[in-house]
C-alpha cells in the first residue's frame, strides 16, 4: 500500500560474487525482516565485505547489511520529511529501562487510524514520512514555542545529516 507522492528509491546494492542488485522500497514488515536477516551476520564467523562468500547465507547477510545501510542514508539525506525532530540536546530525564518497542508503529496507528498490520504494509519511507509527521504534529499540540522547538531541530537534523550524504554506501536510483 503506497499513500504518499513521494518517489520511491531503487537501490542499487553490489554483492560480492553477484554484482549489482536492483532493490525496490521494502515494506516495514519486509525491513525488519532483513533487520532479523543482517543480524545473523553475528554468529557467522569471518564474514567480511572483502571476503568472498562461501555460502548463499553468507552473500544474503551482506547484501542485507548494505540494502539497510542505503534506505539509512536515504531516510538520513531526507531528514526534513522523514525523520523523527531532534535538536540533538541530551534529555535530563531519567531513561527509562522498560524500552517501548512500539511507539512508532503506535504514534503512526494514531495519527493515521491505520491498525498495525496495515502499516505493516506500507513500504518503509512512507511509513518514516507519518511516524515524522506524527511526531511533530504531537509537539505542535502539546509543546510551547512549537515553530521555534521545531525550527531549531530543522537547523540541527539539517547540519547533521548533509554532513554525511556524500557517504551513501550505494547507488540510489529515484523511479
Amino acid at each position: 500500500m503506497e499513500i504518499t507522492a513521494i518517489k520511491k528509491p531503487v537501490f542499487e546494492i553490489d554483492v560480492p560474487t553477484i554484482g549489482k542488485i536492483s532493490c525496490r522500497t521494502c515494506s516495514l514488515r519486509e525491513h525488519k525482516q532483513v533487520k532479523a536477516l543482517r543480524s545473523l551476520r553475528s554468529v557467522l564467523e569471518n564474514v567480511t565485505e572483502g571476503d568472498v562468500p562461501q555460502t548463499l547465507k553468507a552473500i544474503e547477510i551482506i547484501w542485507a547489511r548494505k540494502y539497510l545501510a542505503a534506505i539509512d542514508s536515504f531516510i538520513r539525506s531526507n531528514a526534513d520529511y522523514l525523520s523523527i525532530p531532534t535538536d540533538g540536546k541530551e534529555d535530563s530525564t531519567e531513561e527509562c529501562r522498560l524500552k517501548i518497542l512500539t511507539m512508532p508503529e503506535k504514534l503512526a496507528a494514531d495519527y493515521t487510524g491505520l491498525n498495525f498490520m496495515e502499516l505493516s504494509d506500507l513500504d518503509i519511507i512512507d511509513f518514516n514520512l507519518i511516524v515524522a509527521d506524527a511526531y511533530k504534529h504531537m509537539i505542535m499540540a502539546n509543546k510551547p514555542d512549537a515553530v521555534k522547538y521545531l525550527n531549531g531541530c530543522y537547523a540541527y537534523m539539517h547540519d547533521l545529516f548533509t554532513a554525511d550524504q556524500s557517504s551513501a554506501a550505494d547507488t540510489i536510483t529515484i523511479i
